[in-house]
């Protein structure tokens, strides 16, 4: 019996799944909810796949876009933003690299933290490009440890 998916394609939820077979097909409310569950779950697993086979028909285009936003004075978020990237993706990407060239972002930071003559995130952000939010929460972190420290 194919409840749990004529159920799903009127809801848009679990919680709304789960209730259209306890109302209209009288199932137990525990087997409903884990059922409306797993439902939810491979429509999103179906749906994400689907997303990822669509973007990896443009591999070779992403490949440079990412590659000329590496290169070009905006930050690499915005750059690919404008390019048509999905925010989930840019995000991914964004933080892979970031993860990728950490030793390096170390060095940037402690440079950065030795100089007198400039905030911190106007540092990280002017003279290595990094995204100002990321700057921003670097330097807050640090401040707070150092003023936490002092307690």
């Amino acid at each position: 019996m194919l409840d749990h998916a004529s159920a799903s394609s009127i809801s848009l939820d679990v919680k709304g799944t789960t209730q259209c077979l306890v109302q209209l097909y009288r199932w137990e409310v525990g087997e409903a909810t884990r059922i409306a569950t797993y439902r939810h779950h491979e429509l999103d697993s179906l749906k994400i796949r689907a997303a990822d086979s669509v973007w990896n028909l443009g591999a070779t285009q992403h490949k440079s876009q990412l590659a000329a936003c590496r290169r070009g004075a905006d930050p690499l978020d915005r750059c690919l933003l404008v390019s048509g990237w999905p925010l989930s993706r840019v995000n991914r990407t964004a933080d892979s690299l970031w993860d990728a060239e950490a030793s390096q972002h170390l060095y940037e930071l402690h440079t950065c933290q030795r100089r007198k003559d400039v905030n911190l995130a106007s540092c990280l952000t002017l003279y290595y490009k990094w995204d100002s939010d990321r700057a921003l929460r670097v330097a807050d972190s640090l401040t707070r440890e150092r003023l936490g420290g002092r307690r």
